[in-house]
């Protein structure tokens, strides 16, 4: 199912993609800090490679239902696996997440302004 997030006016909207039109999804909520207004097409989400790789970005949404913890790195869009964190992320934090050995996940909390990472979470 095609799936996109979109965040105007200090709202976001969450929604899916049926019978050749956008539907909105739930409720409309509040935004979260940090996220910048836009559409976000959570629908084209790579799946996280698990073998020694980090991602660096913004947590955009994360999909209770479906298990998964959307971020937006650069221009493109990784899905992670929620159980694989013990304590879900933030949205609208820049975070990096860290694989090592296929199972164990480091989630380091990234500074906007000086873009430097600053401890483990």
């Amino acid at each position: 199912m095609k799936r996109r997030l979109l965040v105007m006016n200090g709202q976001k909207i969450l929604q899916n993609f049926n019978d050749n039109e956008w539907k909105t999804a739930g409720l409309i909520k509040k935004a979260e800090e940090g996220i910048k207004p836009g559409i976000y097409n959570i629908y084209l989400a790579k799946m996280a490679e698990t073998n020694n790789k980090a991602y660096e970005g913004l947590i955009l949404y994360i999909d209770k239902q479906e298990g998964l913890v959307y971020q937006q790195v650069n221009k493109d869009f990784i899905s992670h696996r929620l159980e694989s964190f013990s304590s879900p992320p933030s949205i609208g934090k820049n975070v990096s997440i860290q694989y090592d050995n296929h199972e164990k996940l480091n989630l380091i909390k990234v500074d906007a302004v000086s873009n430097k990472r600053m401890h483990k979470i």
